[in-house]
């Protein structure tokens, strides 16, 4: 018998480079992933940096399968006072069901308040407002790209219990997280056989299990991000400094005429002026996702990887001037 695969824990950085840029822009675009590994509800999307009084904004607002509202924040590192009092008083502003906080670890008090707090919502039913801790981990099998895992280390008793059941600390990969990083490397790997036929902006990218790929190219990096059902093709502007961004991103908006005549169709501009990073965006109708059947993703693929060639393409003469 041959050794045993080493499981591997690593930073999570490997899966989202970026909090800001990369990691909450993915759950926007995944609840239903949360949701399935959280074992808590069938979250839809409503809008991400929701406006609060006060000059601040929520991550990410979801919406349940009974319409009620739940509000997420997070962060990288441990989990802290601001984050979790301030998400607390957006659950509130917002009249949320439930907030959930997701961090890489959370610390004892923070543990011992999200459950003293659950207790007493509980006692006003369903006019009580739930609090969520929840803990990201990524995780590494043998030499295969990093994959990730969402669970509950605070919650309500309806459903902790569940959630506890099937996301133990320490242990690796769920079955069911397994068969989801192998869908994306199979989807990957397919529209990667496409893309390379038609340009070759991806050939150096290898398939994996995450939600996106990325060739950068100085500070422009040209993205794919899969959800469960569609692909949307983005440019992603990041020097490391906001204010040079946004100097960068408004040069290029000053031609969005004639880069989306270019390109063929209207695109979304976003400065994204709560983050560092700008991006400019297509949804691409017709396109499949992660979750569609295989036998059905064959003209999605030619889809994004025609607008992919088109989307890179249009933007390459304002660039060059740019750079």
């Amino acid at each position: 018998m041959g050794e045993p695969t080493a499981i591997t824990k690593v930073d999570i950085r490997e899966v989202w480079p970026g909090e800001a840029r990369d990691f909450t822009p993915w759950m926007a675009d995944n609840l239903d992933v949360i949701g399935d590994q959280l074992g808590i509800a069938e979250l839809t999307l409503d809008s991400i940096e929701v406006p609060i009084p006060g000059g601040r904004a929520l991550d990410v607002l979801a919406v349940d399968a009974d319409g009620a509202r739940w509000a997420i924040e997070n962060q990288y590192g441990v989990g802290d006072h601001d984050h979790f009092t301030r998400g607390l008083a957006y659950a509130v502003a917002l009249d949320c069901r439930a907030l959930i906080v997701v961090a890489e670890a959370h610390r004892d008090e923070f543990l011992a308040v999200a459950e003293e707090w659950n207790r007493y919502s509980e006692a006003f039913g369903s006019d009580g407002i739930r609090v969520f801790l929840v803990a990201v981990e990524a995780w590494r099998i043998g030499d295969s790209a990093p994959g990730y895992r969402f669970r509950v280390v605070a919650g309500p008793n309806e459903w902790i219990s569940n959630a506890r059941s099937s996301a133990r600390s320490g242990r690796p990969p769920s079955e069911a997280d397994a068969e989801r990083q192998d869908a994306r490397i199979s989807f990957w790997t397919e529209l990667l056989s496409v893309l390379n036929a038609q340009s070759s902006i991806f050939r150096s990218i290898s398939a994996r299990n995450g939600p996106y790929l990325s060739v950068q190219n100085g500070p422009f990096s040209f993205q794919i991000w899969v959800k469960t059902d569609a692909c949307r093709v983005q440019l992603r502007i990041d020097t490391g400094d906001q204010v040079e961004n946004e100097g960068i991103f408004e040069a290029l908006e000053e031609q969005r005429p004639i880069i989306e005549e270019r390109f063929g169709e209207p695109l979304t501009w976003d400065k994204m002026e709560n983050y560092r990073s700008c991006v400019v965006s297509h949804e691409v109708a017709g396109s499949a996702g992660w979750k569609t059947p295989q036998e059905e993703r064959a003209d999605g693929h030619e889809k994004v990887a025609r607008q992919m060639a088109a989307f890179h393409e249009a933007f390459q003469p304002a660039m060059r001037n740019l750079v």
